[in-house]
This record gives structure tokens, sequence and C-alpha cells, in this order.
């Protein structure tokens, strides 16, 4: 019984990754950015990260293939933040996903048990 529910738990998680990936995604902006709820875009087939870039000149979002690097020249710095999960460039922390909360649930179960 607990081989059939770790089976189904760890299906649940891995089937999250054959749907398209959606990112955050608006054009540099200073002041009065949009609303990052209102920015949800589904990336394409061949985009597979999000990315945030931050410099001296605002911020913006959106979807990359492949390759997420910075140049940085000696005239302003920027942060750049490349991730794989959806809607993970808002912010810099990370967040837990549906399938590793399940994860987490069935440790702490099969703890007890």
């Amino acid at each position: 019984m607990k081989s059939i529910i770790i089976a189904a738990i760890v299906f649940l998680h891995c089937a999250t990754f054959n749907e398209a990936l959606q990112c955050y995604s608006h054009d540099t902006c200073t002041t009065n950015c949009p609303q990052l709820s209102d920015t949800v875009r589904t990336c394409t087939n061949d985009e597979n990260r999000c990315y945030k870039l931050a410099f001296s000149g605002g911020v913006s979002r959106g979807c990359v293939r492949d390759r997420c690097s910075a140049q940085v020249n000696e005239n302003f710095m920027m942060a750049n933040i490349c991730c794989e999960r959806d809607l993970c460039n808002s912010a810099t922390t990370p967040k837990m996903t549906l399938g590793g909360l399940f994860i987490l649930i069935a440790i702490l179960v099969f703890a007890r048990i």
C-alpha cells in the first residue's frame, strides 16, 4: 500500500513537467511597473526558462531559451535571475511547488507509521 501511495505522489510531481512554462513578462520599467498578475505569459516550446533582469535603467521579465547570462560593463550594475519553474521570476525567494508539498506531506506521514 505504501508503495502505491509513493508512486502516485511521484507521478503527480513528475506530471507537471509536461506543461508549458509560465513566466511574468513585461518590458523594462522603472516606475509604474505593471501588476505581475497581469503579466503572466505562457512561454513557447523553445523557451524553457524565466528571467528577471534588474539594472539601473529598470526591471524587465520574460521567457528565454537555454541561456540566461548577463553582461556587465563598468557603467552600470545589473542583477540577473534565471529559473525553470512557473512564475519563478517574481522575486529572489524560492516558492514551494504543489508537488514539493505532496512529497513533504508523504515524508511526514510515513515517518509516523
